[in-house]
């Protein structure tokens, strides 16, 4: 158990700690932080505002909240996506530029531990951040749309976000000598796992089966993203804009028709309006209904699940990497010792 606490909160956690916080950046982080949440706040609540003229009834005041709470919470992720990299990219490197290293090396922690001790320290002001947040979410509750286990996931999905983030800039310190590359590698592995998984969806859509009995989910790799759990979460409804071709991928054309009673049915039909294929009939595929992914790898999972279990195995990799990383004496495993005479 000694063991444990000692890995956990070690000398390096609390002096992380004392240089962190004694200085004026923090303060002046904090401020600008809640400034800019709170200044969105006001400005989407002063435009909902002027928008109406009346008093607002119970469906419009749901929707402002709805809004209001989306065009919070990604606001959010986006600041924490800007900062929480350059808290962490220069952990190990600033370290090395300050030949300082050396000293980490002689002590008896190990490299989980020192690494421990840089990336608690940063995530600590992230999570001090987000708590900052809190006031300024409550406001969406005077409006409704929103419930608090909506907020309490969408808290749990940045917060996730952000560790991964953190843990991609600590192996990026580790990897490189100079803060300069390091910090660069990380805004790149942030813009990377926020924008460019997305761009994976647009680019590569899944292909709608006809045939298929489950309605279709967009990529897997698309939840690396915490976007898309979040608007999720917010709608409270069902994907239907984003990761799925919207062609039926059988001809240029079909020709659909609806009896009263059993599913709707469509014929392919070629460029000049002929039917095409040799299967006749093809029923239309369903549509999502629900918050949950109706098909694919995380069938039946929320958005939100998938993407908090994806972010944790890419920080667990990016974890392991930083301590094979870090030591300046790499014994990997498949390296045999040498045999003395």
């Amino acid at each position: 158990m000694r063991r444990i606490a000692v890995a956990l909160w070690n000398p390096i956690v609390a002096k992380e700690y004392r240089s962190r916080m004694r200085t004026w950046r923090s303060p002046v982080a904090m401020t600008v932080y809640i400034l800019l949440l709170g200044g969105l706040g006001w400005a989407i609540f002063s435009a909902m505002s002027a928008s109406t003229h009346s008093a607002f009834n119970q469906g419009q005041a749901a929707s402002f909240g709805q809004g209001l709470f989306i065009y919070l919470v990604l606001f959010q992720m986006v600041l924490l996506a800007f900062i929480t990299p350059a808290l962490t990219a220069g952990a190990i490197s600033s370290e090395r530029e300050r030949q300082t290293i050396d000293l980490l090396f002689v002590t008896k922690l190990p490299s989980f531990s020192i690494l421990w001790g840089k990336l608690l320290a940063s995530m600590s002001f992230v999570l001090l951040l987000l708590l900052l947040s809190v006031p300024i979410f409550s406001l969406v509750f005077f409006f409704g749309g929103i419930e608090l286990d909506q907020l309490a996931a969408a808290f749990l999905v940045t917060a996730v976000a952000a560790l991964t983030l953190g843990i991609i800039g600590l192996a990026c310190s580790t990897a490189f000598n100079r803060t300069l590359p390091a910090t660069v590698a990380a805004y790149g592995g942030a813009f990377i796992l926020l924008a460019g998984s997305l761009l994976f969806g647009l680019l590569f859509p899944t292909d709608i089966d006809p045939n298929a009995t489950n309605a279709p989910a967009p990529p897997a790799v698309s939840y690396l993203s915490p976007v898309l759990p979040l608007v999720t979460i917010g709608t409270n409804a069902p994907v239907t804009w984003y990761g799925v071709r919207n062609s039926q991928g059988y001809g240029t054309s079909a020709s659909c028709a609806s009896p009263a009673y059993g599913p709707t049915t469509c014929v392919p039909l070629g460029p000049n309006g002929v039917p095409i294929g040799k299967g006749g009939l093809i029923r239309n595929p369903p549509q999502p209904s629900g918050t949950t992914i109706p098909s694919g790898l995380f069938s039946g999972w929320q958005y939100w699940q998938a993407s908090v279990t994806m972010q944790l195995l890419v920080s667990l990799a990016a974890l392991v990497l930083s301590a094979l990383l870090l030591p300046p004496i790499r014994r990997l495993p498949w390296r045999k010792s040498p045999v003395s005479a």
